[in-house]
């Protein structure tokens, strides 16, 4: 018969740190199944806990102990709902499933499931099973649980809460005058309470208007704030005193940070400053945030009551105020002063009302992943190839969030077909207003111009891209160039070297790449009041451009005039691509003076009314040119759809109906 093992009755009491750190200690407290499982978390986090999830750092002690405390408790839950583990390490998806259900039903706010979903991801790469994992949001009934809200509610500043920050900062410096240097800091620059205390203006201070600040940060990542005031200069000069006596920071030396931090929130809770009275350290980064918006805007912040404020300068100020506090995403600063008031935004539903937009909105969701099964992961309309699980991924992201905007726009998808101009126009007005940043709102574009062409609305499409263009054409800075200057410029290139001016001339006019300029072929490619590229172009594509304007017909009656051989590329036959390209940019930088230090590039010479390409498959363009018509498949002979077969894309289908 088996002995059992012997469990000491008097074990030797740990410290409360000690018994957060090791999991394992549960293994003393379980029998049977539930310590063995302890027993090999506890081997697992010896070897991986103290490090970072790509092992490059050590952590922080408060995340060694919330992992662990998290790792422990995960174990607990899984053998409470019947999953009776020996060892972590067979962890597997169903489990992970299991614990995202049983979250969900608890009510667990989006920033703790969140946390909790990080934690896992963490172990499955120390199991090696990062890609057992699917995106959080598809482990729950409604993805929107997962989704965090940066939108504050209030303003949590101390003016807010009716306390000047000046007075009761000097209140405490009476108290304490080493805790009071800190809330000035904080106060005058928006830095967390760690940041200011491990501030030291002689290490830190960039020359000639701003302060650095690397210790302490949230993620590792520095950033510079601007020193802007003349009080400013003064507190770092205060600042920079107290160092010399500490020798490190703003620390006094007989305190390590824990010590430091448990002193700072004694001092000011005998001065009220907890968060029962609404008063917290945080709150004067909340203060600096609101205070400047108002400065950058010249309104007061959303939350206090401003009136809305021109799109493009709350874009900057948003963009501004990131970089200024050290947010990792735009998003995350509307935490601190809000969201911009939307026109046309739906006003607040109640609780029925959400369930029933939650219902449409899955409704939505299925009808349209049925109906671009068969295109989601073609490159184009017409295009053949595939693109990567990840793009597939985005694009689903970013179709459910259009669905999820026009329903709370008030102007529904209720069917894919029934898209009209009424939703384009509601979506980009939106966007427009949502202080996007540029990459967000061009990504955004280009998929619902996508979208119009899969469900056969290429004049939406065209609506869609023109909308952008004008906008794009509006906010552009002015050419810095007169055009009698920029034409004196190539005709000066032009004296020397004809083809490297239609070369310049063609990037100009109709917004080529250099490689593409080079290879093109002017007297075959600029046929039917179209120019088509088919070099240098992504793969089994073809770029055509409509020659509508004077300068883009004036660009290649001169290149057909120059090259008397339809055949003949811009690039000369006896040079390589490449060496003609060097030779292109060494005349337009010295005989130009384009691209040159303190002169502007070429991109920035190119024609407002540029024309936008539209995309084509290279196989359908070439039939077309021939006169024939591309034979149909035995799929498309069953379907009658007369379009070419598009490869599957299950995992679209599925993140659609499911995020």
């Amino acid at each position: 018969m088996k002995a059992k093992a012997k469990v000491p009755l008097n074990p030797k009491p740990r410290t409360a740190s000690a018994s957060r750190m090791d999991a394992g200690s549960d293994v003393s407290r379980h029998q049977g199944k539930l310590g063995q499982a302890f027993s090999s978390l506890n081997a697992v986090l010896k070897s991986h806990l103290r490090r970072s999830a790509d092992g490059r750092k050590v952590i922080s002690h408060a995340t060694i102990a919330d992992r662990s405390e998290f790792y422990s408790r995960m174990v607990r839950e899984l053998h409470a709902m019947g999953y009776r583990m020996l060892d972590i390490r067979q962890l597997k998806p169903k489990h992970v499933e299991a614990l995202m259900k049983r979250w969900e039903a608890a009510g667990l706010s989006a920033s703790t499931l969140q946390k909790r979903f990080s934690h896992l991801k963490v172990l499955c790469g120390w199991l090696g099973k990062a890609s057992m994992l699917r995106a959080g949001a598809s482990y729950l009934d409604d993805p929107e649980r997962f989704q965090r809200r940066y939108e504050a509610g209030y303003d949590h500043s101390w003016t807010a809460q009716g306390v000047d920050p000046l007075d009761k900062i000097a209140e405490i410096a009476e108290d304490d005058p080493d805790v009071a240097r800190v809330l000035r800091l904080q106060h005058a620059f928006g830095l967390r309470v760690q940041e200011a205390s491990l501030l030291n203006p002689a290490r830190d201070l960039l020359e000639p208007d701003g302060l650095r600040v690397v210790a302490g940060t949230k993620g590792g990542r520095p950033r510079a704030v601007p020193i802007e005031t003349e009080a400013q200069r003064a507190l770092l000069r205060e600042a920079e005193e107290q160092v010399r006596r500490t020798g490190h920071s703003m620390i006094p030396p007989q305190y390590d940070l824990k010590q430091w931090l448990t002193r700072c929130y004694t001092v000011l809770a005998r001065h009220g400053v907890t968060r029962k009275n609404g008063l917290v350290t945080h709150g004067l980064r909340h203060q600096y945030a609101n205070d400047r918006y108002e400065e950058l805007t010249g309104e007061p912040s959303p939350v206090r009551g401003g009136a809305p404020v021109n799109t493009r300068d709350d874009q900057v100020a948003r963009q501004e105020l990131t970089a200024r506090l050290g947010h990792a995403r735009p998003s995350i600063t509307r935490a601190y002063y809000g969201r911009e008031s939307v026109v046309g935004a739906a006003p607040p539903r109640s609780a029925d009302e959400v369930k029933q937009q939650a219902r449409e909105l899955s409704v939505q969701k299925r009808l349209l992943a049925a109906r671009l099964k068969d295109r989601i992961g073609a490159t184009t309309r017409r295009g053949l190839d595939t693109v990567s699980a990840s793009t597939q991924a985005l694009r689903a992201r970013l179709l459910n969030r259009m669905l999820a905007d026009l329903l709370r726009l008030g102007v529904p998808l209720n069917t894919p077909d029934a898209l009209s101009a009424s939703h384009v126009d509601a979506l980009l007005r939106y966007w427009r207003q949502a202080a996007l940043t540029a990459d967000s709102q061009r990504q955004r574009v280009q998929l619902l111009a996508q979208l119009c062409e899969w469900l056969d609305r290429p004049e939406l499409a065209v609506q869609v891209r023109n909308a952008w263009k004008a906008e794009a054409e509006a906010e552009a800075p002015p050419c810095p160039w007169s055009e009698a200057r920029i034409q004196e410029r190539l005709q000066a290139i032009r004296a020397i070297d004809a083809r490297a001016a239609l070369h310049l001339e063609l990037i100009r006019a109709f917004g080529l790449t250099h490689r593409q300029a080079g290879a093109l072929q002017p007297g075959t490619a600029g046929r039917d009041g179209v120019l088509d590229v088919l070099w240098e172009v992504p793969k089994d594509q073809v770029l055509r451009f409509s020659v509508a304007g004077e300068r883009q017909q004036a660009v290649l009656e001169e290149a057909r005039r120059l090259l008397s051989d339809p055949d003949e590329t811009v690039c000369p036959p006896e040079l390589a691509l490449d060496a003609w390209l060097r030779r292109v940019y060494d005349l337009m930088r010295t005989v130009g003076g384009i691209g040159v230090p303190g002169e502007p590039t070429l991109r920035a010479l190119q024609d407002r009314d540029a024309p936008v390409p539209h995309i084509l498959s290279r196989d359908a363009w070439l039939l077309a040119r021939a006169g024939l018509k591309r034979p149909r498949s035995a799929r498309q002979a069953r379907s009658g759809d007369g379009k070419p077969p598009y490869p599957p894309s299950r995992r679209w289908v599925s993140s659609v109906s499911c995020s």
